[in-house]
């Protein structure tokens, strides 16, 4: 049970790590690894510096609406007379959706078939990690991310933080 299960009181989806260990050894390190990838178009001068699983926690807002009182079979055939108030109610519900995120020198990028995103570094306000998630905050759009370890993609983009301003 991570941070991030205990701060919304549920038990998240776990997420499997594909970033090869090696890699992971390298962030830990202090140095950033250079991984190959066929599925996702670089731009000149770009490099891939980790690759994993990941979902993208959606928060929807579900509306229903509850009626209190009753009803009673009217005059005519098929009426009905209701007596009573209702009220809307209004529910929060976590949806989850599956990808593959890739951090690059210049990009964060969550390829899945619904919520992806594509977002420059020079974009990125601010990240808070949790042991097993990450919330990324791209001016006034923020994404949590469900992650294997939030560590490891907070020292990512630490590191390619650091050689930026270098």
């Amino acid at each position: 049970m991570g941070l991030f299960d205990a701060l919304f009181g549920k038990k998240m989806p776990t997420v499997t790590s594909i970033l090869p260990s090696a890699a992971k050894q390298e962030l830990m390190a202090g140095r950033l690894p250079q991984l190959n990838t066929d599925t996702l178009f670089l731009k000149n001068g770009e490099r891939v510096h980790f690759i994993d699983k990941a979902m993208n926690m959606e928060e929807k807002t579900k509306k229903t609406f509850q009626h209190i009182g009753f009803s009673t079979p009217g005059l005519f055939k098929g009426n009905r007379i209701s007596y009573g108030r209702g009220k809307p109610i209004k529910k929060q519900e976590n949806v989850f959706h599956a990808g593959i995120l890739y951090i690059t020198n210049r990009r964060i990028v969550f390829q899945a078939k619904e919520n992806g995103f594509d977002k420059e570094f020079k974009h990125l306000t601010t990240i808070v990690p949790y042991n097993n998630a990450v919330d990324l905050q791209f001016g006034n759009k923020s994404y949590t991310l469900l992650v294997a370890d939030g560590a490891i993609v907070n020292q990512t983009i630490q590191l390619i933080r650091q050689r930026r301003t270098i």
